[in-house]
């Protein structure tokens, strides 16, 4: 008996290492933001023996949207994205869903660092919607979390608080959730709460939140720094220097918990826009250039832009006019560059109020000028781009609904016609009906026309090609055929190559892998500058996969008498045409 009770302990106390608990998991997920250096190091060692666990696979999924927020956290953009884009496609391929929207809010976030909200947007609501769908609230809260921050910049703070507010009522739900992904620590909702409802003018609501927030259990390291700077700004904000000047000291006393320099130079220029701030010129000075340094070694366009931004008014302040205008000129060049409209609008704003308290108005007068215009570039660059995603999602609901109006059987109300009046309809309705069947009848007779077959849903591979392209040949309707050689991508790639490509495809555009040396796509509804449009959005996934391989797609539009082999055909000599300046060249 004795001997029995030694092996069940020692079996519960190896079956842990063959199984991450939900615990576990909970912890990476808290010290991914608390200690994200130390904690992709953890992951890295996991990894290493991901496949003696249970269920790799979807462990592999989980511990990379741990390592992208990493990646983020310590300002490696590229390689969250391409560690996000490569597990989505992963994700699709095992049918694990639920897992895709985790990494559609990392890539998000990526290209909101790079201030490219063109790609950030559609990412967003890509997230939002399809976490609904599958009822994942630590990636909805996720998604709300980064869609009232870029409300937030465009000041539509009444629906970044809703966004907010829904996040923040959403944290109950987590504890439901079957399994344990990525999870914006709440505090962090809190502060940035804090933040509008000041902008709002409720201070004792935004003093409620922040208060909250700083009392967080997860308040350490990372966390409690970036909580205790925040506040150290929102008590700048509200004059409130003695609170200010506790916060700070606070912060200060954190930065040894930081574990990367790139986390160090945030913090130092964060601070030393504080400094700055309270009159402490000297001190946000030293701290700047030290900030700056790390910046440029690592080529961060975005943060060497707000540095130089945060010189330049230090300088300007002290006197140092020459100094500080260049500086301030270069954060500007950089941010025509990156399209940065907002780092744009605050420098010409620094820079108006400088030389007007100079008692220069016609330059102050320029640069306010310059000043809107970037403003204004600013707003309506993000709010078309919410415009056509809002439209494109309307036209989808649309759409939709019609179709499910289309199935529906209109019924005549016979309750409105009295009882009397019926014998006279029916003998009307059956004459109609007489009549109209004596016509088509007559008519069927002179002509049978031909119909188009239609696409079946049954088919497979080469006969859907060939079934769409007799649909579109029939209705006349234009149609483009791309060909690709995925020889130089290696063979197991292939398969998750082509589901990247698919999220770039509309869904009735069909993809053929005819061989390993041919990739088929063919386009219905499409002319040959919309081809065109396609193969320029294509090329950037196919580049990834193909290293220094030059990407070649052939091109053919559908004539009049075409059929698939023929189009094969003229788009494989697209692609040798493309290829014969090169050869020559060589």
């Amino acid at each position: 008996m004795d001997f029995r009770i030694i092996i069940l302990s020692f079996l519960l106390w190896l079956s842990p290492a063959h199984s991450l608990t939900l615990e576990q998991f909970e912890q990476l997920n808290t010290a991914v933001f608390q200690y994200p250096s130390k904690t992709l190091n953890d992951i890295h060692d996991i990894e290493k023996d991901v496949y003696t666990f249970l269920d790799p696979q979807v462990l592999q999924l989980r511990l990379s949207a741990l390592k992208c927020q990493a990646y983020l956290q310590l300002g490696e953009n590229a390689a969250a994205i391409n560690l996000a884009r490569l597990n989505e496609a992963k994700a699709k391929q095992l049918k694990l869903h639920e897992a895709r929207p985790y990494f559609y809010n990392c890539m998000a976030q990526a290209y909101v660092n790079y201030g490219n909200y063109q790609e950030a947007l559609p990412l967003i609501h890509s997230s939002i919607g399809l976490s609904r769908q599958l009822e994942q609230p630590q990636a909805l809260i996720n998604g709300l979390w980064l869609r009232s921050q870029l409300d937030a910049k465009v000041l539509h703070n009444n629906t970044a608080i809703e966004d907010l507010r829904l996040a923040l009522d959403l944290y109950p739900q987590v504890a439901q959730q079957e399994q344990q992904w990525l999870l914006t620590p709440s505090a962090y909702l809190k502060v940035a709460m804090a933040k509008l409802l000041l902008d709002e003018n409720e201070p004792k609501e935004a003093k409620a939140f922040i208060n909250e927030a700083l009392d967080d259990e997860l308040a350490e390291g990372k966390i409690a720094l970036n909580l205790l700077i925040e506040a150290a700004n929102l008590s700048q904000q509200s004059n409130q220097p003695e609170l200010r000047d506790r916060y700070i000291q606070g912060a200060r006393s954190q930065l040894a918990e930081l574990g990367s320099p790139f986390e160090l130079a945030v913090a130092y220029k964060e601070i030393g826009y504080i400094d700055f701030l309270s009159g402490k010129y000297s001190s946000a000075n030293q701290l700047l250039h030290l900030s700056l340094n790390t910046f440029k070694k690592q080529s961060n366009s975005s943060e060497t832009i707000s540095a130089l931004y945060l010189l330049g008014q230090i300088n300007l302040a002290q006197g140092e006019e020459s100094l500080g205008l260049g500086q301030l000129n270069q954060a500007i060049d950089l941010a025509k560059q990156k399209q940065r409209y907002t780092d744009q609008k605050l420098a010409y704003a620094v820079l108006a109020n400088y030389f007007a308290n100079k008692q220069d108005y016609a330059l102050a007068y320029d640069y306010q000028l310059l000043r809107f215009k970037a403003a204004e570039n600013d707003t309506l660059f993000i709010q078309n781009i919410w415009l056509s995603h809002l439209k494109s999602d309307l036209s989808r609901q649309k759409q939709v609904s019609k179709e499910k109006q289309s199935t529906k059987a209109t019924l005549m109300p016979g309750q409105l016609i009295p009882t009397s009046i019926l014998p006279i309809l029916f003998i009307l309705f059956s004459l109609i009906i007489f009549i109209a069947w004596y016509h088509r009848q007559g008519a069927t007779r002179i002509s049978v026309p031909k119909e188009p077959t239609p696409v079946k849903p049954n088919a497979t591979g080469k006969q859907r090609l060939e079934d769409m392209l007799s649909v579109s040949r029939h209705a006349n309707y234009p149609l483009s055929l791309l060909v690709l050689d995925p020889s130089v991508v290696l063979s197991d790639d292939i398969p998750i190559m082509i589901e990247q490509l698919k999220t770039k495809l509309r869904e009735q555009d069909l993809v053929f892998l005819q061989s390993e040396q041919q990739l088929l796509i063919m386009l219905p509804h499409t002319s040959e500058a919309g081809a065109i449009n396609v193969i320029e959005q294509l090329s950037g996934t196919i580049a990834m996969w193909q290293n220094d391989s030059k990407v070649n797609i052939g091109l053919a539009c559908m004539q009049q008498f075409d059929n698939l082999q023929s189009m094969i055909k003229r788009a494989n000599v697209s692609q040798l045409r493309r290829l014969k300046p090169i050869n020559q060249n060589q």
